[in-house]
């Protein structure tokens, strides 16, 4: 039997446990941020690191990020518990949103307070709630934007959720350009919509106002910038999407599906992702009904699930797809998955009813595996968080050496070859002096914007390379007067082995700075 209306009773029990999950959630997310179990990723450290010189956008990616870690790190210092504050403010509001959505502007509380529990146990939100990237502020915005088009469309909404839908799409754009996909997406669930409900007067007038202000606010920035740096930043964008470059020469790559494939169940975890599917399926060809969905919030969620999830699964047999690239389709994902498991739930009748409790059991354990890192005994590869580990470590070794190998610390540099170890240097050395990335045939990233002036000719560097014994690139050797021999560093994380690096103590700087080599995008 499905959930119909409910006593003020029995409303009040649902929305003190939905508090009580995002408070309980929040706070375990505060502590583990600040418990030191991991440090930064490099994309982390990087959106960092753009924070300290403000733009209207980067290389890859919009300014939101960077505008979040500017006022985090003005509150919290330029700490890990600095950098990440935002994610876990983020994950909170993630929540308030899918339960105002589900619980308030839906009414059906029960399975709004599943959504939260559902959210909250996969690794896609787990992650997103911790790590300061940009799914975070995407995923709030995303869900924001999506529910104020739903209340929009209903009769007593007014002019106030098309203002919300506007500014959601606004600063969903600028957080990172996937956000620009809501756009088609919105017009096409209005449009599907439409046959099974009326619009309230100037609806249409007013979403594509909300929807040609927001996206086009959210964009100009990005475009102001990229017309003045060679347009790289699209060019990035199409090259990553397999669209261009040597990417695209190629239409099917077969091998990259299974991998795609199998990194939704890793991240949605397998269970759940059943249940996403199981819903998103009954939407899809009119049987919402059987999971208590209305005929209109079926076409809503498929809209929101399909296009997207399935898009980037068909894309996968092009190129290589990230993990996360599909991660706005779990927004309508979650709900629906929500609804189906409380369908599942209460069917007393079903013969797999007495494994209900199962999966929200597991997915509990997961919640609390991943947040209690330091007494998980696995290491490498086995270990997931393993590339979040050791950072802190190198950063204090190359901060030794500098201090201790060289007559003058002062006038001495550091830099990398790649993007990620370039900002962890930025974070993690003693003084956070920015590093600096030099290219040895490597895709252009955010760093060949900043490079060393003539006015360090003569310093000293400290030249970091990702794992051991990688050799010293010939273009790096022509920058000094010397390079002493490879150091191996093998750094530790509360006590265990992480990461392996290498590093060349390099003396007398030409002062003359690579030309790049590399492709642009």
């Amino acid at each position: 039997m499905h959930e119909t209306t409910t006593g003020t009773e029995s409303l009040l029990k649902y929305w003190a446990a939905a508090l009580a999950v995002i408070l309980v959630t929040t706070a375990v997310r505060l502590w583990f941020i600040g418990s030191g179990q991991i440090n930064l990723a490099p994309d982390e450290a990087q959106y960092w690191d753009w924070s300290r010189t403000l733009q209207f956008s980067y290389y890859s990616k919009g300014p939101l990020i960077a505008v979040i870690n500017r006022i985090t790190t003005m509150i919290f210092g330029a700490t890990e518990f600095g950098v990440r504050f935002g994610a876990s403010v983020g994950a909170m509001l993630m929540q308030v949103l899918l339960f105002w959505g589900v619980g308030h502007v839906w009414k059906r509380p029960k399975v709004g307070l599943w959504a939260l529990i559902i959210a909250n146990t996969t690794l896609l939100y787990i992650a997103g709630g911790v790590l300061m990237t940009t799914d975070n502020p995407l995923m709030v915005c995303w869900l924001g934007a999506m529910f104020s088009l739903y209340r929009a469309g209903e009769e007593d909404a007014g002019w106030l959720p098309f203002v919300a839908l506007g500014v959601f799409l606004a600063l969903g754009v600028a957080a990172k350009y996937t956000m620009l996909l809501f756009v088609p997406l919105a017009l096409i669930a209005s449009g599907v919509m439409r046959g099974v409900s009326s619009y309230p007067e100037r609806y249409w007038s007013r979403l594509l106002i909300a929807l040609g202000a927001g996206g086009g606010v959210g964009l100009l920035p990005v475009l102001i910038w990229n017309a003045t740096h060679d347009w790289v930043g699209v060019k990035h964008v199409l090259y990553r999407g397999g669209m261009a470059g040597d990417k695209a020469t190629v239409l099917f790559k077969l091998h990259k599906f299974p991998e795609y494939l199998g990194s939704q169940f890793g991240v949605v975890t397998p269970w759940w992702l059943v249940f996403v599917l199981l819903g998103a399926s009954k939407a899809l060809v009119g049987r919402g009904g059987s999971i208590g969905l209305t005929p209109r919030q079926s076409r809503f969620l498929a809209v929101f699930f399909w296009p997207v999830w399935g898009f980037f699964l068909l894309w996968s047999l092009h190129t290589k797809v990230e993990a996360n690239w599909s991660a706005v389709s779990y927004g309508a994902g979650i709900v629906l998955a929500a609804f189906a498991f409380v369908s599942f739930w209460e069917r007393s009748d079903s013969r797999w009813a007495r494994y209900r409790k199962v999966w929200p059991v597991a997915g509990l354990v997961v919640f609390i595996l991943i947040h209690l890192q330091f007494v998980i005994p696995l290491t490498g590869k086995l270990n997931p968080t393993s590339r979040l580990k050791g950072w802190s470590d190198l950063g204090r070794t190359v901060g030794e050496l500098q201090r201790t190998e060289f007559s003058d610390p002062d006038r001495v540099f550091v830099f990398s070859d790649t993007y990620g170890v370039t900002a962890e240097l930025s974070f993690y050395v003693p003084g956070q002096e920015r590093a600096f990335c030099v290219d040895t045939g490597r895709k252009m990233n955010q760093y060949d914007f900043w490079l060393p002036g003539a006015e360090m000719q003569g310093e000293d560097a400290v030249f970091v390379r990702k794992e051991k014994d990688e050799g010293l690139p010939d273009r790096v050797k022509e920058m000094f007067r010397s390079v002493d021999p490879a150091i191996n560093v093998q750094t530790m994380h509360n006590g265990r082995p992480s990461l392996g690096f290498t590093v060349y103590l390099c003396r007398g700087f030409s002062g003359q700075w690579p030309a790049r080599k590399g492709k642009t995008f």
